[in-house]
C-alpha cells in the first residue's frame, strides 16, 4: 500500500530504515560484548560496564522504536509491523522505567490490543507496570481490556493530551463518543505533545520523521466498538489496524 504518514517521502523512510537497521545490528553486536565483559568482570571502559550495557540497551530501544514507526508510516504490511513490534517490546521489555518510559508504554499496550498479541508477550508488559506503577488512567484502562480484574486509578503522568481520553472513555453514547474521539485527533492530541521529543520533526529534520500516530486513538475505538469508518483519513488515526482487526 502507500505511505502511512506523507509527511515524509518513501524515499527517506527507506533510507532511514536502512541506516537504523544497520545502527540497531552494530548495538546489538556491542550488547554482546558488553555481556562478555561483565561476565567475566572486564572493565574496559571509563564508565563502569554495567552503566555502559545499560546505556547500549537504551539506544538499542531508541533505534527500534524508530524502526518500529518508520515501518508502519512507509506502508509496510501489517505482518511486517507485528514483526518490528516483537523487536520492539523485547527491547522494551530490559530498561523500561515509568520515569521516561510512558509513551513507549501507551504504544506496546495499545498496539498489543490491536494486533490482538499473544497472552504472554501482552503479560510482560503487563508485569513491567505491575514492577514500577506509574498510576495512570489510561494505562489502566488498556491493561483492564485483558485484565478485567485490574484496577483503574484516577491519575493522569501527562494530563495534556491524554487526560481527555477519560471523555472518550466513560463516553456511554457511541456517537457521542466518536465525535469526541475525532476531537481528540484533529485538536487535543498533537497539539497537546508540544514535550515530546519528536514533536514538529518533520519541520525541523524530515529525514529523522518516523511518524506520528496516535494508536492509544485506535485501541479506544476498538475496545469501545465505535464506527472506524468514520475516522478514515484523519491524521495520527492508525485506521488500517483497527479495520483489519474489524475483518476478524
Amino acid at each position: 500500500m502507500g505511505l502511512r504518514d506523507t509527511l515524509n517521502t518513501e524515499e527517506n523512510y527507506k533510507d532511514g530504515l536502512i541506516s537504523n537497521r544497520e545502527a540497531l545490528l552494530y548495538f546489538q553486536e556491542k550488547l554482546g560484548k558488553l555481556q562478555s565483559d561483565l561476565d567475566n568482570g572486564i572493565e574496559n571502559y571509563k564508565k563502569p560496564t554495567i552503566e555502559v550495557y545499560q546505556s547500549t540497551l537504551a539506544t538499542i530501544l531508541s533505534y527500534q522504536r524508530d524502526i518500529l514507526l518508520a515501518t508502519y508510516s512507509s506502508g509496510a504490511s501489517l505482518s511486517a509491523f507485528k514483526e518490528e513490534y516483537i523487536s520492539f517490546v523485547s527491547s522494551l521489555i530490559p530498561i523500561w522505567r515509568k520515569e521516561w518510559g510512558y509513551e513507549q508504554m501507551l504504544w506496546a499496550l495499545s498496539i498489543g490490543i490491536l494486533l490482538n498479541i499473544d497472552e504472554e508477550t501482552f503479560n510482560q508488559l503487563v508485569d513491567l507496570v505491575k514492577k514500577d506503577d506509574p498510576e495512570d488512567y489510561l494505562i489502566d484502562y488498556l491493561i483492564q481490556a485483558r485484565h478485567p480484574e485490574w484496577t483503574i486509578r484516577i491519575n493522569y503522568n501527562f494530563p495534556k493530551p491524554y487526560g481527555y481520553t477519560r471523555k472518550i472513555i466513560e463516553e456511554v453514547n457511541s456517537e457521542q463518543a466518536i465525535k469526541l474521539l475525532k476531537e481528540y485527533l484533529v485538536k487535543k492530541w498533537y497539539q497537546g505533545s508540544g514535550d515530546a521529543a519528536w514533536y514538529d520533526l518533520h519541520n525541523q529534520n524530515v529525514k529523522n520523521h518516523v511518524g506520528y500516530w496516535s494508536f492509544e486513538s485506535g485501541a479506544l475505538c476498538k475496545l469501545k466498538e465505535l464506527d472506524y469508518k468514520q475516522l478514515e483519513g484523519l491524521p495520527y488515526f492508525p485506521y488500517d489496524l483497527v479495520a483489519e482487526d474489524a475483518k476478524v
